[in-house]
């Protein structure tokens, strides 16, 4: 049985021969629930768990960088915030967010092993990236040590484009990295390729989502709430009803400290860890793309 039934009716030509090309059993691997999928959702809500100083101290910081004035009076320069992937190499403020012993005791407890830092998110509207998993992006020697957090600064307008997920769908047959380079085009397999694996997977998985009538649900969380989700999960930025709104938060992506064999070995900080990585060659506008 096909995992997917192929694009919709709008498909393009091009998009008709890549359905033709590309058979979803060919991109995906089987599942056997098991221990390391958390649970029955994929997700982990922790209500208000991050303590208001460390909060208060990351927006004080992103506000000097990204804006102007102060937290309770302050202008928006630049919504998508810092334009690379790694500004917890420059910035203790958000070391000391991501490394609180209590989400880092969480997210062991789910993982397995303690886990690193390597890739922030700080844009404070929605990043609009379509439907995907996290999991096929990274090396298969990664596999389910991998975590990625969605820290609330503020409740969350229903308009802004909030984070969606589906729930259960971690527990899908899951598209592999190796499988998607496999059916890209030879010239599409450089350091973009994940923006060039849209063009393939995002209506496959929007027409999956539909198939299987699955619960797509929002995260409309508080001040202090964190969203936990699976490597595995699928999940989107939504297309926001009101871009004028914000959507203030952190996203951090976490790895197993044994188990990024492709970064220099993690380092301690604070109550965590982190990966001694730098990224400031890419804008997020690319980034996003790719997570």
């Amino acid at each position: 049985m096909k995992l997917f039934k192929g694009f919709n009716s709008r498909s393009t030509k091009q998009g008709d021969t890549d359905r033709r090309r590309n058979d979803l059993k060919a991109l995906t691997v089987k599942r056997v629930p098991g221990a390391n999928d958390w649970n029955e959702d994929g997700v982990v809500l922790l209500r208000n768990i991050m303590p208001e100083d460390l909060l208060r101290k990351y927006e004080e910081c992103w506000i000097a960088s990204n804006g102007s004035g102060t937290v309770d009076d302050f202008e928006v320069v630049r919504p998508m915030g810092w334009d690379y992937c790694t500004p917890y190499r420059q910035h203790t403020e958000i070391l000391d967010l991501l490394t609180w012993g209590p989400l880092q005791e969480q997210m062991e407890t789910l993982v397995g092993e303690p886990v690193g830092t390597h890739l922030n998110l700080t844009g404070w509207k929605t990043t609009t990236r379509a439907w995907h998993q996290d999991s096929y992006l990274n090396p298969v020697h990664v596999g389910d040590f991998y975590i990625a957090a969605w820290i609330a600064l503020e409740t969350v307008d229903p308009d802004s484009g909030p984070f969606q997920y589906v729930a259960g769908s971690h527990r899908w047959p899951q598209v592999t990295q190796e499988k998607i380079m496999n059916a890209l085009k030879p010239e599409e397999r450089d350091h973009l390729w994940p923006t060039a694996s849209e063009r393939i997977l995002t209506p496959l998985f929007t027409e999956e989502i539909e198939r299987r009538s699955a619960r797509v649900s929002s995260y409309l969380p508080n001040r202090g709430d964190v969203l936990l989700w699976h490597g595995r999960l699928l999940h989107q930025g939504s297309i926001a009803k009101d871009p004028t709104l914000l959507r203030r938060s952190v996203i951090a992506h976490f790895s197993g400290i044994h188990h990024r064999s492709d970064m220099p070995p993690a380092e301690q900080y604070g109550q965590g860890w982190y990966f001694p990585v730098d990224d400031g060659s890419r804008t997020i506008e690319s980034l996003r793309k790719d997570i």
